[in-house]
C-alpha cells in the first residue's frame, strides 16, 4: 500500500508538471488552476501515505520544506527572475519533498540543491537554444570578437578531451563552455527576449520592458520586477496605447520538472557523487 501511494504520488507529481510545463511553454504562464490541484493533490497524497504508514515522520519537516523552497522562489519572484506561477508550483511541490535525508528520493533539501543545479544548466541550454534557433537575428548585434571568441571557447573544449589528460580535460572544457555560455546568454538576453505585444493580449505577470507614456509625458504604469498587475493591464487597455514592448523570459517550469524528475529518480546525483 505504502508503495502504491508512492508511485501514485510521483505519477501525480510529475503529470502535473508536465501539463503545467506545457502551458508554460505555450501560453508563457501557468494558470493557477494547475497550481491549486498540484497543492490539493499533493496534501491528501501525503496524508494518506501518512496514515497507511501510520507515521507523521513526513509531515515533521514540511514546514521547514516549505520555508526553503518556497521562500527562495518568492525570493527570485521579487527579484523579477521566476513568475508567480512559479512559486505556486514549488509550493505544492515542497509538501511531498519532506525528507530531512540528503540522499533520499523525497529530500527538499536534495530538491533545492537540484533545482538550483539543473534548473541552472535547463537555462544556459535553453537560452542558448534560443540563440542558436535565431541565430540571424543574432548575428546582427554581433561585435568584431564575438565571432573569433567563439571559435576559440568550442574548439577548446572539443580538443580538450583529445589532446589533455583526465581529469584535468574536464575543468578545462567546462571552463571554457562557462566562457562561451556567458558571452552567448548575454547576448541573447539582451537582444533576442523582447516582442512587441498588443495591450489586449497581455496578461498578469508580463514584464515591461519599457512603460509608455501618456500626453504629459508621465508613464501609464510603472515597470515592476514582478511584472505587470491587473490594475496596471486595465489602465494600458483604457489608454491610447496598442503595443506595449514586454521582456520574456525562459519558460522555467520545465527546469523544475527535470529538478523533480532527477530528484526522485536518483535523489542528488551531486551529493553522491562527492561523498563517493
Amino acid at each position: 500500500m505504502v508503495y502504491s501511494i508512492n508511485y501514485l504520488i510521483f505519477i501525480f507529481v510529475i503529470g502535473v508538471l508536465i501539463l503545467a510545463s506545457i502551458t508554460d511553454i505555450k501560453k508563457r504562464e501557468v494558470p493557477d488552476s494547475i497550481s491549486y490541484v498540484l497543492i490539493a493533490g499533493s496534501s491528501l497524497l501525503v496524508l494518506a501515505y501518512s496514515i497507511s504508514n501510520n507515521t507523521i515522520s513526513n509531515l515533521v519537516y514540511m514546514p521547514l520544506s516549505i520555508l526553503l523552497v518556497t521562500g527562495f522562489s518568492y525570493f527570485m519572484y521579487k527579484a523579477g527572475q521566476w513568475g508567480g506561477g512559479d512559486v505556486k508550483i514549488l509550493f505544492g511541490i515542497s509538501i511531498v519533498f519532506t525528507s530531512i535525508n540528503l540522499f533520499s528520493n523525497r529530500s527538499f533539501i536534495a530538491l533545492f540543491i537540484n533545482i538550483l543545479l539543473f534548473g541552472g544548466i535547463y537555462g544556459i541550454l535553453g537560452t542558448i537554444a534560443v540563440g542558436v534557433i535565431k541565430i540571424k537575428k543574432l548575428k546582427n548585434h554581433f561585435k568584431v570578437y564575438d565571432i573569433p571568441f567563439f571559435i576559440v571557447t568550442l574548439l577548446t573544449m572539443v580538443l580538450s578531451f583529445f589532446f589533455i589528460p583526465v581529469p584535468l580535460n574536464f575543468f578545462i572544457a567546462i571552463a571554457a563552455f562557462m566562457l562561451f555560455s556567458m558571452r552567448f546568454v548575454f547576448l541573447v538576453a539582451s537582444y533576442l527576449m523582447y516582442i512587441v505585444q498588443n495591450v489586449n493580449k497581455l496578461t498578469e505577470g508580463d514584464w515591461l520592458a519599457e512603460s509608455p507614456k501618456d500626453s504629459k509625458g508621465k508613464k501609464i504604469v510603472p515597470e515592476r520586477d514582478t511584472g505587470l498587475t491587473a490594475a496596471d493591464i486595465e489602465k494600458l487597455k483604457n489608454s491610447k496605447v496598442k503595443e506595449v514592448l514586454i521582456k520574456i523570459g525562459l519558460p522555467f517550469i520545465p527546469g523544475i520538472l527535470f529538478a523533480v524528475v532527477i530528484t526522485m529518480l536518483f535523489g542528488n546525483p551531486l551529493l553522491q557523487i562527492i561523498s563517493s
